[in-house]
């Protein structure tokens, strides 16, 4: 794991963004996998004007990592949510963009192998050591792409609102993401300094499902100096 610490949000973005357009600078089709959320909403916006009509960025497709669809409609507020962030200011044609649907989510991870796999994937961490929508006490750990009823979601997490428009979350799973050639993780302010601890600190546990993501081989957490604040860099050299 790579731990980098930057100043603030400002150049905690730029670090990411860099990464992320280093990636697609290759002069081949690139996959990559974006985050909705508040973390990167910076980080979109200096990039939108870099990706926005550019040629050289033709081949670059797009994986959403999780989705609910709605009961009426092939998407949910995932897809919506990165139309607004991203793809609909970068020009990001449809075409180019892939999601999980209930008709597709047991074939998503061989289509991404079939196309390369994912090159670079960017996360962030929740409020509760969740990512995607891998999600405390009910995250099968050694699972790829598979489904998750909102009841079994809520009674692991009693916390959580009740979505009954959006019955079933469907996500790529840790074994996914294991596949990932480069993840990146991305983590600002204090009110995530605890969490971010936490993750760091602790065994390989389902009560906190981002801890395995410190097996993989190629894993770096960007952070600014507020969500770092509780962390001795020191500490992490070995991980």
């Amino acid at each position: 794991m790579k731990l980098i610490i930057e100043e603030n949000e400002q150049k905690m973005s730029e670090s990411a963004m860099h990464i992320l357009l280093g990636t697609m600078m290759q002069d081949k089709r690139v996959n990559i996998s974006l985050t909705a959320g508040k973390s990167p909403i910076n980080l979109y916006k200096m990039m939108i004007p870099y990706v926005k009509d550019q040629e050289k960025f033709k081949d670059i497709e797009y994986y959403l990592f999780d989705e609910a669809p709605y009961l009426d409609k092939p998407y949910g507020p995932n897809w919506e949510e990165m139309q607004e962030l991203f793809f609909k200011d970068a020009h990001i044609p449809a075409k180019r963009i892939h999601t999980t649907t209930m008709e597709n989510w047991e074939t998503y991870d061989q289509e991404i192998r079939d196309a390369g796999g994912i090159d670079v994937m960017l996360i962030g961490l929740g409020f509760d050591g969740h990512f995607c929508s891998n999600c405390p006490r009910c995250t099968p750990m050694d699972s790829y792409t598979y489904p998750m009823d909102r009841a079994t979601k809520n009674a692991a997490n009693p916390t959580y609102p009740a979505k009954p428009h959006l019955p079933v979350t469907l996500t790529m799973g840790p074994k996914s993401l294991m596949r990932v050639k480069h993840l990146v993780m991305i983590v600002t302010g204090k009110e995530k300094a605890e969490i971010l601890k936490q993750v760091l600190d602790s065994p390989i546990t389902d009560e906190l499902p981002a801890t395995v993501l410190k097996l993989h081989p190629n894993f770096t957490v960007i952070c600014d100096k507020e969500a770092a604040s509780l962390l001795n860099r020191e500490d992490y050299k070995r991980l």
